[in-house]
């Protein structure tokens, strides 16, 4: 991997070094004087030296009695205050996802299947898996699949490699204690296996009619195929040509990389082609959300037509897909079929195989 897409403009030192400024300090002293914690002690301080001042003026057992009742009463007052600031302000602790340890044999972990919907009115469901403790997470690189095992009735051992499904979480949020994917819904293994391959086709076989809620299912961190190979580096511009499936990872990485001062990008370009109107529910309204963020470095185009028709006889596909730049780079995901077309016409537009990462 010659370049990382997710790195952060500023290194470390960098941010260290320009954050550290007079105006900072002076912020620093202004939010000590006007904690709460300041403005206690200085209010405590002025009752206390009114009290001793107005106890040397008056005379008298009564005078004395009445002072000794008001000095009792706004000290008990100060210690409930007090009390109340010291716990408002101590530092709660942070409840900070835990990476999910992977310590059976060959480096398996295992999840719980929850729950199956689907999406929308797309040929697409969704399973949600929970993982062993609520504040588990699985770490996992852009471009990197979660692999899965079990078996069949047949004892046979199926095993399947999917990108997580993380639509619906926030840019930058980190899914916790849950573990979803998307697979295609047809009755057909072959169908399926044209979305995702004959290996993956048998194993959401097994998962639609044999596997239930509460059902154990082996888990790992899989590959991760999101590689840039080009000479021109930092990464500044990013075309993602998707259809299907295929944009599932895509918006990871769309979701990752928009912020500002996440990484080098400034352009994201995605093109998703369908050939059915509800293949869109998938992720069209996720993709819209972002856009609305990002309006100003992400561009998408949602295209429907033959897929069995050559990209570069579409007018939508060839306006919306730029030329090659030093500095861009390409990723196509989606059906087999649909990633050798795909490659083949970014080819044609100027793209060099190693500045095109095809994601299966």
């Amino acid at each position: 991997l010659a370049v990382s897409i997710d790195k952060p403009l500023l290194t470390p030192v960098e941010y260290g070094y320009r954050s550290t400024s007079p105006t900072n300090i002076w912020r620093s002293f202004l939010a000590v004087l006007l904690s709460d914690v300041f403005k206690t002690a200085i209010v405590a301080f002025l009752i206390a030296a009114g009290v001793t001042l107005l106890s040397k003026c008056l005379t008298g057992k009564a005078a004395s009695s009445a002072l000794s009742n008001i000095y009792n009463n706004i000290s008990t007052k100060l210690k409930k205050f007090a009390a109340v600031i010291t716990k408002s302000s101590r530092a709660k602790p942070v409840d900070r996802p835990v990476p999910m340890p992977f310590e059976g044999d060959g480096g398996w972990g295992k999840c719980t299947l929850r729950s199956k919907k689907n999406v929308g009115t797309s040929p697409f469901t969704v399973y949600e898996f929970a993982l062993p403790k609520p504040e588990y997470n699985i770490p996992l690189a852009l471009g990197q699949q979660v692999d899965f095992c079990c078996l069949s009735s047949d004892d046979d051992i199926c095993m399947g490699s999917f990108y997580p499904y993380e639509v619906g979480n926030e840019s930058g949020s980190i899914q916790r204690g849950v573990l979803k994917i998307v697979v295609p819904d047809s009755e057909s293994v072959e169908k399926n296996a044209a979305q995702v391959g004959m290996g993956n086709s048998k194993f959401i076989e097994v998962l639609k009619d044999e596997m239930h809620t509460g059902d154990e299912i082996a888990i790992k961190p899989g590959k991760s195929f999101l590689q840039y190979n080009g000479k021109h580096v930092p990464v500044t511009d990013m075309v993602c040509v998707a259809s299907g499936l295929g944009i599932v990872p895509i918006v990871d990485q769309v979701k990752s990389i928009s912020p500002k001062g996440t990484s080098s990008v400034k352009t994201t370009s995605v093109v998703w082609i369908n050939e059915n109107r509800s293949d869109f529910d998938l992720a069209m309204d996720e993709l819209e959300k972002e856009y609305m963020k990002y309006s100003t470095k992400l561009a998408v185009s949602c295209i429907m037509d033959d897929l069995k028709k050559p990209l570069d006889k579409n007018r939508e596909v060839e306006e919306a897909v730029p030329y090659f730049n030093a500095g861009t780079m390409a990723v196509v995901s989606g059906p087999k079929r649909f990633a050798e077309t795909a490659k083949a016409y970014l080819n044609r537009k100027g793209y060099p195989d190693n500045c095109i990462c095809v994601l299966p």
